[in-house]
């Protein structure tokens, strides 16, 4: 090499530190915008009580209309019978009316009181239906404008990647092609093309170092892949 160890070291450790923050832009952009995803997750999940409520909406209000129609039948049956009893002869006939009345009455009344707890169920449930349907409301507009402020900063991210892109090049040049070769092959392979050495041992693998690299790293008198990952080796 041309260049002095140590300059070309520094010069690998920039290109790294530019490479990771290409690296943590390209990740960012690659996921979905969690934010918007768990607002929409809460929307779809309150989307899905709603519905089960408005299906048990369904049912108590044809409970109720089963009722009223069975309540109706009952009082123009007392009616009826009372218009009949005012026609009976003797006391006997009188008394058989006035006991089916009181019978088809009592119906009635339970009847009318089962129709009003059912009423005052729906009620509860059309009240929770309005809070749920304004919650899912919110959720789903929290979903919006996290989706419409990651899109602005996915857009941001874009630009600066894109910046960082045109710049590796310049980050590259005039290091020695052999030790580009070395740091790149690590890179592709790791994700990473440079590791920091802790005592004897390759921070990103563990990998234990011979002593004449760790003498060679300490000392800058040569670039050191690890023998295990193949990062090149650096001190913190």
């Amino acid at each position: 090499m041309t260049t002095q160890v140590s300059e070309v070291l520094d010069r690998l450790l920039q290109l790294a530190a530019h490479d990771d923050r290409l690296k943590r832009l390209e990740e960012t952009l690659a996921r979905a915008p969690a934010a918007a995803q768990v607002h929409e997750a809460a929307a779809a999940e309150v989307a899905g009580k709603i519905r089960l409520l408005a299906e048990k909406l369904a049912v108590l209000k044809a409970q109720v209309r089963l009722r009223e129609n069975e309540l109706k039948g009952h009082e123009q049956k007392v009616a009826r019978l009372k218009q009949q009893s005012g026609e009976v002869r003797t006391n006997r006939e009188f008394m058989a009316f006035r006991s089916e009345i009181a019978n088809t009455q009592a119906e009635a009344d339970r009847l009318a009181g089962e129709v009003l707890r059912i009423l005052d169920v729906v009620n509860q449930a059309e009240a929770r239906l309005g809070a749920l349907s304004a919650e899912r409301d919110r959720a789903l507009q929290a979903a919006a404008e996290a989706r419409r402020q990651e899109e602005e900063d996915q857009l941001e991210r874009k630009a600066e990647r894109d910046g960082l892109v045109r710049e590796r090049p310049a980050c590259s040049e005039g290091i020695p092609a052999e030790a580009l070769e070395l740091y790149e092959r690590a890179r592709q392979a790791r994700g990473h093309g440079m590791a920091v050495l802790e005592g004897a041992y390759c921070s990103a693998c563990g990998d234990l170092q011979t002593r004449n690299d760790v003498y060679a790293v300490q000392n800058r008198t040569r670039l050191v892949p690890c023998k295990g990952c193949n990062r090149i080796l650096f001190l913190a």
